[in-house]
């Protein structure tokens, strides 16, 4: 068995993480992620600091990528983990947001849940798989990104960089209250610009209502898109939330534009350039009942779904070491959110299982904590896994 990993360090390195404000936009991951790499470093990993020149802060975004070699003989292993957070949001906190305070059995503070627990855990892990001094049969990589919060962009610009050859799996370690999740829905994003022509409100006659068109398109949209076939027996069924509507100046106005944000979660086998063109085609028909009414369309999210079959290696493995570590259930299951697996899986190739400490439904909310049992738990998991893919 490897040296475990002190639950006192993966408690002590959250919440040090905790108090790095990593809140996106702008992000400002670069203290937090120097950190890290410097601890990776010392353990002998050949660490790799990739600068991550977007948002308001572009000289203070990086992200990190660690390497503790192996002879090749197996696959690799990618531990995954972002350091930015969201705001902390209007509402009242009853703790101070990133001073990790501690109160009884949980850990408190902005991310702590999602997800500076989780790369707490991966880091510390790595570390004791490092410090175990056994030659490993497969390389570790540790990934720690910027910019998860915004779609995934960091790991989109940090899966370009040659770091990552060699790799068969990957523990992504947002919070799954330690279950096994091995399927993730996709996100089809739309934003659809509905252009008229302005009049004042009196005279409606002489202009075009973008917004009366892009109420029709809604309205047809929620009627017309197919939640009921392509269901999964982890994911269930597609689902579509209208995330937002803006347009119209004031109510005397004949508004001339109007812009609503289509949210679609997929499952597999929905083909997003099927669903594509079947908006165009409603798009289409409600601009030819509508003289004057154009429209523009702009993809904001295009990941499809991922997943790892249920008898892979990586699924058993972690399976096996959060039921014996934490007595989980290792029944795997799915989730309708995506996480950077989006991006890992079909971009390198690889299997993957989300396992992490926290529950998901702390994600984003005021006072969010993440249990402190949990932090040393998933630490311990990660380095069984580790243990049994790469040695």
């Amino acid at each position: 068995m490897l040296l475990a990993p002190a639950p006192d360090a993966v408690l002590d390195l959250t919440r040090d993480l905790v108090r790095h404000n990593t809140t996106n936009p702008p992000g400002n991951e670069t203290p937090a992620i120097a950190m890290l790499a410097e601890r990776l470093r010392g353990w002998g990993f050949e660490t790799v600091v990739v600068p991550y020149p977007v948002g308001d802060a572009p000289d203070n975004r990086t992200q990190v990528v660690a390497r503790l070699r192996g002879t090749g003989e197996r696959p690799g292993l990618l531990f995954s983990g972002h350091v930015d957070v969201v705001p902390i949001g209007e509402a009242r906190w009853s703790v101070e947001p990133f001073a990790a305070e501690v109160r009884g059995d949980r850990l408190y503070g902005r991310g702590s849940c999602d997800m500076k627990g989780g790369v707490a855990a991966l880091v510390e892990a790595a570390g004791a798989l490092a410090r175990a001094g056994r030659p490993l049969k497969g390389d570790l990589v540790v990934a720690l990104t910027a910019d998860e919060e915004r779609n995934c962009l960091g790991a989109d610009a940090l899966v370009r960089e040659p770091l990552f050859d060699g790799l068969g799996a990957a523990i992504v370690a947002e919070p799954t209250d330690l279950g096994i999740v091995i399927a993730e829905k996709g996100a089809f994003w739309l934003s659809i610009a509905f252009l008229g022509k302005m009049a004042h409100g009196s005279m409606p006659q002489l202009g075009a209502n973008a917004a009366a068109a892009a109420a029709e398109f809604v309205y047809r949209w929620e009627q017309g898109y197919d939640t009921t076939s392509h269901r999964h027996e982890l994911l269930g069924a597609p689902t579509l939330n209208i995330g937002a509507i803006h347009g119209g100046l004031k109510t005397n106005v004949v508004p001339d534009r109007c812009v609503v944000e289509l949210d679609m979660r997929t499952t597999p086998g929905v083909d997003h350039a099927d669903v594509r063109a079947q908006v165009e085609a409603m798009l289409a028909e409600v601009a030819a009942a509508r003289p004057g009414i154009s429209w523009e369309i702009a993809v904001l999210s295009n990941r499809a779904p991922v997943g790892s079959p249920a008898d892979s290696d990586i699924v058993r493995v972690v399976g096996e070491a959060a039921r014996a570590v934490a007595g989980v259930d290792p029944t795997p299951r799915g989730v309708p959110y995506c996480t950077e697996a989006s991006v890992w899986v079909p971009v390198l190739g690889l299997e993957m299982v989300i396992c992490g400490p926290g529950a998901p439904g702390m994600c984003h909310q005021p006072d969010e904590y993440v249990p402190i049992e949990q932090l040393g738990q998933a630490a311990a998991i990660y380095a069984r896994a580790a243990e049994a893919l790469l040695l």
